[in-house]
């Protein structure tokens, strides 16, 4: 069996290349099924979640080997609960404002500073029957931030269950973005919806931003990447796609971006590969 490991590698590097570090152990409070994590530039710290241990765990950005958060957020005041499962399993980091963004079981969104530590509450929860916001077991919210347009975006579910549809797509995610202010909390309405048989949302566990652009990048059904305007509502198309799935064989299940080199950055935990694709067009 694989040990739950945070791995890094040179940007360029290529099949069966060793990683530069391993962040792995027991003592790093590493679990399986985290399936998201963040790079802190601004503190040169790395932010991921522990579902199984329900904790948010913040390491120095050199961290290596066996070793311990600087900081951890865990206990019943926080309210992170579940497991993979039914929530807890995805999160995103907004820089800018230092926060820490996490849905979990509920299904609710839960915002923590980045500077909580322990058994600490969250500052703001979404959740409710009015900010639509649904999941069900295997079929999680997912989160995304611009912390530049100030705009929190989840991604809902569709209907209950999990399970794979006729063309072995994940069911998780067949839903809608919903896009919210960035400091909603309670029981909030979106400020837009984006849903409909054209939108063609879903299949991949994580949701990214181009802020500069307005661009939500988040998966497309049929082993997909598509971009999304946060001006989008209703049943709107992605108004770029890469179907990933098509030209690789391979399903994406990870998604992010490098705007430096104007790239994305494919993971597919399935077949345990990163692919990295040149897209100029969203970056420009």
């Amino acid at each position: 069996m694989n040990t739950p490991q945070i791995a890094a590698f040179a940007r360029l590097a290529k099949e069966n290349t060793v990683p530069v570090r391993a962040l792995e152990g027991q003592k790093s409070m590493i679990s399986r099924t985290m399936h998201s994590l963040a790079y802190d530039s601004v503190h040169d710290e790395i932010v991921v979640n522990s579902p199984l241990a329900q904790a948010i765990l913040m390491f120095r950005g050199g961290a290596n080997g066996e070793e311990p958060p600087a900081r951890f957020i865990q206990g019943p005041h926080t309210q992170i609960q579940g497991t993979d499962y039914d929530g807890n399993d995805k999160m995103t980091y907004d820089e800018v404002h230092g926060e820490i963004i996490i849905p979990v079981a509920g299904p609710k969104v839960l915002v923590f500073s980045r500077e909580s530590n322990g058994d600490a509450a969250p500052i703001r929860v979404l959740a409710g029957p009015d900010t639509q916001i649904r999941g069900s077991r295997r079929g999680h919210p997912l989160v995304g931030v611009d912390p530049v347009n100030n705009l929190l975006i989840v991604g809902s579910t569709g209907g209950e269950g999990g399970g794979r549809d006729s063309d072995g797509e994940s069911a998780r995610g067949r839903g809608s973005l919903l896009i919210f202010d960035r400091t909603a909390s309670g029981n909030t309405k979106p400020k837009a919806v984006i849903q409909g048989p054209n939108t063609a949302f879903g299949g991949v566990g994580q949701i990214q931003t181009y802020p500069p652009k307005g661009w939500i990048i988040a998966g497309a059904l049929g082993g997909g990447i598509g971009a999304w305007s946060i001006h989008d509502s209703g049943d709107a198309p992605p108004r770029w796609k890469i179907p990933v799935r098509q030209i690789t064989g391979v399903a994406p299940s990870g998604v992010a971006l490098d705007p430096v080199h104007k790239e994305l950055i494919i993971a597919s935990g399935a077949r345990n590969v990163l692919l990295t694709f040149s897209w100029p067009e969203i970056f420009e």
